[in-house]
């Protein structure tokens, strides 16, 4: 089978299979066997190594056989989950790996104790596969290899730490070379280096040194084996290099060797006067094509213009990425680099390493990063940018990628003192004993510290915050000085900490103090498993709290196309997903072939530049009001908070269950905002019906807040272990006295769900709750954490239990407070909302829309989905889809009015109608992005939905 049909496929790091294919079984089968014959060059001691998928928590098992002169020299099962392996990533040898960013790219070595003495002469290599344990997986086998070389096996295992033993793995043998020197020409010395690698960033160790070739006028060379300079694992560039000491006029062939040993032509290019930019295949032994590298760009071009295209060209939005090199003196190529950009329509594609753009037009574009530079040194750039008169051109300025803020000196305990005066905090705020002594207030972030004096291990926590911020700021404001036009950001990893729950002091505290100007993050979520790529919209949320009432600051967001890895289909949902949660820069990274990319990231599937257009073009008719309007704002709010993260309350499983939690709300058709304590304390929660509150540890001062917000007719809904303590992680009276609870005891796993995908299935159920839903009483499963509370005496307004636990203890209370009600949830409802929807398979990084990475789940638990709706039943939905889970969003501008939807149900939906409640809803025009037939009806309209689109409503 092709490599894209395996588990692991994917543009970078361990996700590739020697000449891109493999063989495989099924998860369960009847004896099935392939084997091949081979010819052992000398008798001696062989190792026997396999490189194959290993799934962690199921089975892959496969025996090897070796048979020579009708003996059976070896017979060792392969793949077990007890068998030890090499693992990659500076990993043990050891049976089993689960890494922290999930098991998504398990491609292993299995062998390093498996040898087997043969003779000189023919061998037959047997592989078989039949029924195995369960859980299973796929037998998915890359190569069998045997080597007589133990010394360099063994070395490679002992010193190799990123990714052991692929190193040996070229097109040795495969391919080969031969010069043409015409008559009349100098003599040619022709070059021959190694391929570019791809698979990934240049890290295999290898001993390959460049080959050279040279004839005279009118001859030509023998065939010269050039495979050895080639990878096996990914595709790439290959430059030849000529001199001459005459006129240079020459011409190569390139063979591969047959099945009968003879070397068979695949491609001849002559007339050539220099260099030659070739594109080679990881696997020409069965492709048998090498390409130019004018030819990748053409046949792109070529498959682009006999593709149609609904809609125009952007004109207002910015959507970088960096494509094909322009060449210097080369305007047949360059013609069709700038044909390339024009039809995909982007505005800011990158075309040399100096940040060049292509696209005509008046927008403000220009990009420079600047990471790593003290304000000083900023500044000097800004003078020198606006000296040259650049200043004004430049849009965005990066100052890193994947980026953490600074932190304090370990001696910043003057600065630490000065910054609690300037708080009003005092020595004996944090430690009675202190009174009013100074000198014992040190700057301790420490972990430890944390039980021995927590209110100085809080205070010192969000020091080291304002310290960061304060650092930043500095940076952002030397910028300013000079670049009037420019957005100032860095890229955020989502996947550093908790996936999609940034850090509310860097991802909302940071921006409202204008530290930077341009939050930034990426979709990444296609290649990592958590619940569903729709979690991706979380990041977008919160940086949405960080800019409020700034209409002029911009969310930058990679929206990344990479193949293989995404699909067509989930680009898309990303790429509505995230105009609809507030993205108005867009970027594509790396946008182009592997055979012309500089890094392990590329965009090698024609699909997916027909995706990436055809998205563009349809938000070129609808970007005006992208980026003019703003998100409206929701009826619901989820809490973050700097007290929750001093207090790391995103551990898992609560990450998880906060992820879960997220889609269980946006899944009721609720629209939803992030909201911060500086909004509590502000009076900020005024305009929400409904908070949802995950955190443990919520400070004195929002409690009040939340409690005031309450009475005044909020719905409070708190889930396991929600507000139970304070910032000084002392049990929190107001908060315990506004829920009516007492909380006795929190019991958490200590192997917890940490992401969906890969540890939902394997969750077990430790309770049942019984819930008493509108249509009748439901069930659901308790999955990882069970908050054991009684309920507490409040007065006359005491609490009353709406669900219970199967012993019949309290799970679900409800305590009237004022207009408003507390619900008190003491389990995680949104890990119980996803625990159907996930199925028992291997988590992957596969390139089909069908493989678990790219998997919808839609399955969820109906019990659970009842309790997180019930204090929202009697709220009114702006938008009301027939199918619940679409997801859509609305834009509003003046001109007019956007929602985006994204189909998160699994299936086209025919029909589907918008039930409309939104004041001033524009109706003097209603059309589709991507050109569709829109029905209008009394209260709203009705329309097919494929993927993802826009109604445009002027």
């Amino acid at each position: 089978m092709p490599w894209g049909q395996n588990y692991y496929c994917a543009t970078f790091s361990n996700t590739f299979l020697s000449r891109k294919a493999f063989l495989g079984a099924p998860e369960q089968a009847e004896e099935s066997a392939a084997g091949i014959t081979v010819k052992i060059p000398k008798a001696g001691r062989y190792q026997v190594l396999v490189r194959y998928e290993a799934v962690p928590r199921f089975q892959t098992q496969f025996h090897l056989r070796v048979e020579q002169a009708d003996a059976v020299k070896l017979d060792r099962l392969y793949g077990a989950r007890d068998n030890i392996k090499i693992w990659p990533f500076h990993s043990p040898l050891q049976p089993e790996l689960l890494m922290s960013w999930g098991a998504v790219e398990n491609v292993v070595w299995e062998g390093h104790d498996a040898f087997v003495d043969l003779e000189a002469g023919e061998a037959r290599i047997v592989l078989t596969a039949g029924k195995q344990p369960e859980p299973a997986a796929r037998r998915n086998v890359d190569l069998v290899m045997l080597t007589s070389d133990l010394p360099q096996v063994a070395d490679r295992i002992a010193t190799e730490k990123y990714l052991p033993l692929d190193g040996m793995l070229t097109q040795a043998g495969d391919v080969y070379l031969k010069l043409h020197n015409v008559p009349g020409s100098g003599s040619v010395h022709l070059t021959i280096p190694p391929g570019t690698e791809h698979s990934p960033y240049w890290i295999h160790t290898r001993d390959w040194k460049p080959k050279t070739i040279d004839a005279h006028p009118g001859q030509s060379s023998e065939w010269v084996e050039v495979g050895s300079l080639l990878d096996s694992l990914n595709d790439g560039q290959w430059r030849l290099t000529a001199t001459s000491d005459g006129k240079l006029h020459y011409g190569v062939e390139i063979g591969v060797r047959g099945v009968d040993g003879k070397i068979e032509t695949i491609r001849r290019i002559d007339d050539l006067a220099g260099d030659v930019e070739l594109a080679y295949s990881a696997d020409t032994r069965y492709s048998r094509k090498i390409s130019t590298g004018q030819e990748v760009l053409s046949e792109l071009v070529e498959h682009l213009k006999a593709q149609p295209v609904h809609g125009k060209p952007l004109r207002r939005t910015l959507v970088y990425g960096y494509t094909f090199d322009r060449r210097k003196n080369d305007e047949k190529y360059n013609a069709l680099l700038d044909e390339f950009v024009q039809l995909m329509g982007a505005t800011a594609l990158s075309t040399d390493s100096q940040g060049s753009f292509v696209t005509d037009g008046t927008l403000v574009r220009d990009y420079i990063d600047v990471r790593g530079k003290t304000p000083p040194e900023l500044r000097e750039i800004g003078q020198k940018l606006k000296a040259e008169g650049r200043a004004e051109k430049i849009a965005v300025v990066s100052l890193g990628d994947e980026i953490t803020l600074p932190t304090p000196p370990a001696d910043d305990h003057s600065a630490f003192r000065a910054w609690l005066k300037g708080r009003g905090v005092k020595p004996s705020d944090m430690d009675a004993t202190w009174g009013d002594d100074w000198e014992k207030a040190r700057w301790s972030p420490a972990i430890d510290a944390a039980e021995s004096n927590p209110s100085l291990f809080y205070y010192s926590r969000l020091y080291q915050h304002s310290y960061g911020i304060a650092q930043q700021k500095a940076q952002t404001d030397a910028l300013q000085e000079f670049l009037p036009n420019a957005l100032i950001g860095a890229n955020y990893s989502p996947h550093h900490g908790h996936f999609y729950l940034g850090e509310t002091f860097s991802w909302v505290s940071l921006f409202r103090e204008g530290a930077m100007t341009m939050p930034w993050s990426e979709d990444y979520i296609w290649q990592v498993p958590v619940g569903s790529q729709q979690m991706s919209a979380i990041s977008l949320d919160i940086f949405r709290a960080g800019i409020r009432n700034q209409p002029n600051a911009k969310i930058h967001y990679y929206v990344m196309p990479h193949w293989p890895g995404n699909t067509p289909a989930s680009w898309r949902r990303q790429f509505y997903g995230a105009i609809g949660h507030g993205a108005k820069i867009l970027n594509l990274f790396e946008f182009r072939p592997v055979q012309a990319a500089y890094t392990e990231n590329h965009v090698s599937l024609p699909a997916m530049y027909q995706a990436v257009r055809q998205g563009l073009h349809e938000l070129g008719t609808f970007e005006d009001i992208v980026q003019d309007g703003q998100v409206m704002p929701g009826v619901a709010a989820m809490w973050f908070s700097e007290t929750g993260d001093v207090w790391d309350n995103s551990r898992s499983p609560f990450d998880a269950a906060k992820r879960t939690l997220y889609l269980a709300v946006r899944h009721q058709q609720v629209p939803l905002d992030v909201v911060v304590e500086a909004d509590a304390l502000a009076g900020d929660l005024k305009p929400y019906r409904l908070l949802y509150l995950t955190d443990q540890n919520v400070s004195r001062a929002a409690s009040k807040a939340i409690a005031d917000w309450t009475e005044a007719g909020g719905r409070l809904f708190a889930t396991a272990g929600a507000g139970m303590f304070d910032e000084f992680n002392q049990p929190n009276e107001a908060m315990r006295r506004l829920l009516g609870v007492e909380q006795k005891s929190l019991d958490v796993p200590t192997e917890p769900v940490r992401l969906e995908k890969q540890d939902l299935p394997f969750a077990q159920t430790i309770d049942g709750v019984t819930f008493p839903a509108a249509t009748g009483e439901v069930q659901m499963p308790v999955i990882d954490v069970r908050s054991r509370f009684e309920l507490a005496a409040v007065g006359d307004a005491g609490p009353v239990v709406k669900g219970r636990f199967s012993d019949g203890a309290p799970a679900v209370s409800v305590r009237t407070v004022g207009k408003g009600q507390a619900i008190y949830c003491g389990f995680l409802p949104g890990l119980s909302y996803f625990k159907p929807a996930i199925p028992l398979r291997p988590v992957d990084r596969g390139t089909t829309d069908d493989s678990m990475a790219h998997f919808i789940p839609t399955e969820f638990d109906r019990g659970a989905s009842a309790l997180v709706a019930s204090p929202a039943a009697d709220v009114e939905r702006p938008v009301v889809c027939s199918e619940p889970l679409v997801e859509t969003t609305v834009i509003r501008a003046k001109q007019g009015m956007v929602i985006s939807l994204v189909n998160w149900s699994g299936h086209p939906v025919k029909g589907l109608s918008l039930k409309l409640s939104i004041p001033g809803v524009p109706v003097a025009e209603a059309k589709l992005a991507s050109g569709g037939t829109v029905i209008r009806r009394d209260d709203g309209y009705s329309f097919d939905l494929d993927v993802a689109d826009a109604l445009i409503l002027r």
